[in-house]
């Protein structure tokens, strides 16, 4: 029998704990993601207009389109991680409004209200199907005509189906280790590993496009937070 992986909305909030506990008081550099940056440059919005980030762990991509002059929503399951977030948001002088939630619900947001949303690493780990639709579905219900959708997640050349997920190799759950700072000092620890659904270009592609997005642009790029990853630009249309 093949095994259904499913979106566990509190995984990384175990992460993040594991991650506290040991002894960091961030896991990750607040370092913002590079693709971003450079999309963010290259596109030159003006400043004050609506940015809605997904995944946003502590927050350092958030806390990059606030500097930018964006009006950002953050959204995390991660309650441990929103914190930190804030913590450093109010050190970088910046206003955020950071949100406990998840974003395959997004019924309490309203229409027609972003112009730009912004999923790195957090589209991979949406490994159920519906609610990975539903997610771009109601993101494309949350932008404005023609908001933009800035998505950067793992996946490789070969289509990837979800019954073939963690065929060979460790398996969710499965400790893997990973490196913290603690003090100023490297350390390693053992953390579980979580489902995710890296796919193909020409997957994502069909995904956006199954939502009523416009693809304007994929790409492949191997970035500095995360590996080998499809950047995609999707547009929603005016109509």
């Amino acid at each position: 029998m093949v095994k259904k992986f499913v979106y566990d909305k509190l995984a990384y909030q175990r992460r993040y704990a594991k991650v506290y506990e040991a002894g960091a008081d961030f896991w990750e550099d607040p370092i913002p993601t590079e693709e971003l940056v450079e999309y963010i440059y290259e596109m030159n919005f003006p400043r004050g207009i609506k940015a809605i980030e997904f995944g946003c762990g502590e927050g350092r991509d958030s806390i990059f389109l606030a500097n930018q002059g964006f009006e950002v929503t953050a959204v995390d399951t991660a309650s441990l991680a929103v914190r930190r977030a804030s913590q450093r948001a109010k050190h970088e002088g910046v206003s955020i409004d950071f949100i406990v939630g998840d974003a395959t619900d997004l019924s309490s947001f309203r229409s027609l209200t972003y112009d730009l949303a912004v999923s790195v690493g957090y589209l991979q780990m949406i490994v159920d199907e519906d609610e990975r639709h539903k997610h771009l579905t109601e993101t494309h219900r949350l932008l404005k005509p023609r908001g933009l959708y800035f998505s950067c997640n793992i996946g490789g050349n070969t289509p990837v189906q979800q019954e073939n997920l963690f065929k060979e190799g460790p398996k969710p759950e499965d400790l893997t280790p990973r490196r913290i700072k603690v003090g100023g000092e490297q350390k390693e620890i053992l953390l579980p590993i979580i489902a995710a659904w890296p796919k193909s270009g020409g997957q994502y592609r069909q995904e956006f496009k199954a939502s009523g997005f416009n693809v304007l642009k994929v790409f492949h790029r191997v970035t500095r937070p995360l590996g080998g990853c499809w950047v995609v630009i999707a547009q929603r249309p005016t109509q």
